[in-house]
């Protein structure tokens, strides 16, 4: 186990409440589900081979996903994928855990930061913000913003406000930016340098690793059940397919969950809740087609990017998608794109598939040639310039 006397300056700091199952070993406390754990182990990957820094995580607990009683949470040592993973303490009491969190989190920076280190803020999140700019009053440090995620830009309520807040305390801190939706550069500063990592792409799939005891064609949704992401009109569009020859598989979790549920129960509709890495990779096995039903016309596409489609494509799917959030100016050929956020648009290019599978199939295998600028080698290669233009290297 790495400690805080062991590391020294020159590193990454990553400012994340990512955490995968080795914090829960350690822990042994259940908490909420984080998803995205794929793509931040392949970011954080590809910035080390970038920078030639070794890279730590420093993380706040995650909130209990059912304890609702006060409990102190002592810091705590244990690793991301790789990368040695450093928890700070807290007061878990109702109401009062996250403005205690800033408190501890921001002692917990600094302590750990040394002067040189790069501090890479995950979103623009108040908690983050906050530590950060105590790192920056203590110690000589730069910061890089990974910004996945822009969905504070549409929240309501105190949320919306604090997250503003944070935006305007962190735009002037930063040296650089990674972004996952070409949307979200219009949130940075002016001329400030950014490279674009919307997901990650590997040509490694075996063909002969897919499951084909089955005739009927498998289509799979993966990710949040809501309908800012379309499942609505999934479920909607199921009616007006024929009775036979297909399956839908859906896995995840949302305000749509129990619908999801019930609709499973009376049609070619498996459910299977949120699936843990293996058996998750087994489902994709078994599928032909994913399915990315994010709507144009609501506001989250203009702030996110679907990496369940990356996710897709490296398992030798072929992606039906929406034109949300860009997914055609990134993925190109690779994927098959419909234009309205309706059931029936759905529904016909769910039929177009079933009917010309093998043509699409082979198109869509000709466009992943463009892919290779999203592998973990071109995407290192493309943050490694990022690093150069400001001077992290």
């Amino acid at each position: 186990m790495v400690t805080a006397q062991e590391t020294k300056a020159g590193r990454i700091i990553c400012l994340s409440n990512t955490f995968d199952q080795q914090y829960v070993n350690v822990r042994r406390e259940e908490v909420l589900a984080y998803f995205g754990i794929e793509k931040r182990r392949n970011l954080w990957r590809c910035l080390e081979l970038a920078s030639g820094r070794q890279l730590i995580v420093l993380s706040s607990p995650p909130k209990a996903s059912k304890r609702r009683r006060a409990r102190w949470l002592a810091p705590l040592e244990t690793r991301f994928d790789q990368h040695p993973q450093f928890i700070c303490a807290n007061w878990d009491i109702p109401k009062l855990r996250v403005p205690l969190s800033w408190l501890f989190y921001a002692i917990h920076v600094v302590r750990y930061t040394r002067d040189g280190d790069i501090v890479l803020i995950d979103n623009y999140e108040i908690v983050y913000v906050i530590a950060a700019w105590a790192a920056h009053l203590r110690r000589k440090v730069r910061f890089i913003l990974d910004y996945e995620d822009g969905k504070h830009l549409i929240d309501k309520g105190i949320y919306f406000v604090l997250s503003r807040i944070a935006e305007a305390l962190g735009r002037p801190l930063l040296s650089a930016a990674v972004v996952a939706a070409p949307a979200l550069q219009k949130r940075l500063p002016r001329n400030l340098p950014v490279e674009l990592a919307p997901g990650f792409y590997s040509s490694q799939f075996d063909p002969s690793q897919r499951d084909s005891s089955s005739d009927d064609l498998h289509f799979l949704y993966s990710g949040s059940l809501d309908k800012a992401r379309g499942v609505d009109l999934l479920l909607a569009a199921v009616d007006l397919l024929p009775p036979n020859g297909w399956r839908l598989h859906i896995t995840g979790a949302g305000e749509l969950e129990d619908q999801v549920r019930e609709f499973a129960r009376a049609s070619n509709v498996c459910f299977h809740a949120t699936l843990p890495s293996e058996p998750y990779e087994r489902l994709l096995r078994k599928c032909h087609v994913g399915l990315n039903c994010q709507r144009v016309s609501d506001p989250i596409s203009e702030v996110t990017f679907p990496s369940k489609v990356f996710s897709y494509l490296r398992s030798g799917l072929v992606v039906l998608s929406s034109r949300a959030s860009d997914v055609p100016s990134i993925c190109g050929d690779a994927g098959l794109y419909y234009d309205d956020d309706t059931a029936e648009t759905v529904a016909r290019s769910m039929k177009q598939i079933m009917e010309n599978f093998a043509t699409i199939k082979r198109q869509s295998a000709q466009g992943l040639m463009v892919m290779d600028q999203y592998s973990l080698s071109g995407t290192s290669a493309r943050l490694r310039e990022l690093f150069a233009k400001c001077h992290l290297v």
